[in-house]
């Protein structure tokens, strides 16, 4: 009896040093992984009806743009468009991606005015880039100032009627380019690179903003290509 009493005691005595071992936090323990963004109401699982109408809504982009990388075709993979999850950073990506080789001229999509250079960009240190990472990932949504950094060196062109391009991860901003001036479709504007986030390769991330939000938002598979294909001439 007195075995059996003592086996007993030795397996409770386990069982509360686990518990214990369990509830106390440790300092260097991961983050809880966070939902890829902030979904915004209504906008998690659209019906067809309401993705066809966010189809047609910037219907009147349709044509607007030429391709930023000359001879690349349009991407279609659902990973390079508006809209797909980047788990790292607990956010989605806003842009459509073009995989280029390190330093594919960039050129302006179309006529506007440079509104943003970005030509003594210093890029951050790993340290600093993993550090804005696990941050974004214990939120659960990517700061806006951390995701500006992600998108590196960039231009931006205003076009007017609230449409913005934005071109980043740039490894060179043409040296002509400046704030303020003019710029046609087709002017070299920089060089595909991957700065702010050297873990994805060289690319251009070319974003089409439209008032606050970015254009393919709350559009999926077939409806999102064909809106993202749709904008080029």
């Amino acid at each position: 009896m007195r075995i059996v009493l003592g086996i007993v005691g030795v397996v409770l005595f386990g069982a509360v040093a686990v518990t214990a071992s369990n509830s106390t936090p440790s300092r260097l323990a991961a983050p809880t992984v966070a939902p890829r963004y902030t979904p915004v109401p209504g906008r998690e699982n659209p019906p067809p009806e309401v993705v066809e109408r966010l189809a047609r809504s910037d219907g009147w982009l349709a044509g607007m743009f030429s391709s930023p990388i000359e001879g690349v075709e349009i991407p279609d993979d659902p990973n390079l468009l508006p809209g797909a999850p980047r788990d790292y950073r607990a956010g989605t990506h806003e842009g459509i991606d073009f995989p280029a080789p390190l330093g594919t001229p960039v050129l302006a999509a179309a006529n506007g005015t440079v509104i943003r250079v970005d030509a003594s960009f210093l890029d951050w240190t790993r340290e600093q880039q993993d550090q804005a990472l696990y941050e974004a990932l214990e939120l659960g949504y990517t700061p806006s100032a951390t995701l500006d950094r992600i998108r590196g060196r960039q231009v931006w062109i205003d076009h007017g009627r609230g449409v913005v391009t934005r071109y980043a991860h740039l490894s060179a901003v043409a040296a002509a380019i400046a704030v303020g001036m003019k710029i046609e479709a087709g002017v070299p504007i920089g060089e595909v690179g991957s700065s702010g986030y050297p873990q994805g390769g060289p690319h251009l991330h070319f974003e089409v903003r439209t008032g606050d939000g970015f254009y393919g938002d709350g559009l999926t598979g077939g409806a999102l290509v064909r809106a993202v294909s749709r904008l080029f001439r």
